[in-house]
């Protein structure tokens, strides 16, 4: 990755949903999502993760060009968002937000990293498989896993969905 990689800031948050947009217009012919019913993630979520120091920008040329955000439970951690502008994506930035993401949450006593995605997409399970995260059984899911597995059934097919965990 070109450019500098730093926490995010409040006046980062409209930038943030801008490119939470332009990242999902992947999704625009699939039938994984709805992008023109689709919520972006709330404010008040964004600031909870930037208060918790969870959340991280990457900038190339002055610009926002990614981010990574997510929340502390007990002892690990869910990487709730990753996304990164169409313009700026195939260069490492994803992964590098990543990364860090994953340092600063085990800086912070998290045993572990989990995140919720599709299965499919290679910009998404295959994506973090390469970093090293692994499939988490069902068998395994923690509470707040199993709640948000029941959330998202309402709007999600549950087929095309995994936990993953690293560690």
């Amino acid at each position: 990755m070109t450019g500098i990689l730093r926490e995010t800031r409040i006046a980062d948050m409209f930038r943030l949903q801008e490119i939470e947009r332009a990242a999902a217009e992947l999704f625009r012919d699939s039938d994984l999502i709805d992008i023109d019913t689709m919520a972006v993630i709330p404010m008040a979520d964004h600031i909870a993760s930037v208060e918790t120091g969870i959340s991280y920008v990457a900038e190339v040329d002055g610009r926002i060009a990614g981010f990574v955000m997510g929340e502390i439970h007990a002892d690990v951690a869910y990487l709730r968002e990753l996304d990164v502008d169409p313009a700026y994506q195939r260069r490492g930035i994803g992964a590098t937000l990543v990364t860090t993401y994953i340092k600063t949450a085990k800086a912070k006593g998290a045993a572990a990293i989990y995140l919720s995605t599709f299965r499919s997409p290679p910009w998404n399970a295959p994506f973090y498989r390469r970093i090293g995260f692994t499939d988490v059984n069902r068998a395994d899911y923690l509470p707040w896993m199993t709640a948000m597995e029941s959330a998202q059934a309402s709007f999600l097919d549950l087929s095309t969905r995994v936990f993953l965990k690293f560690s």
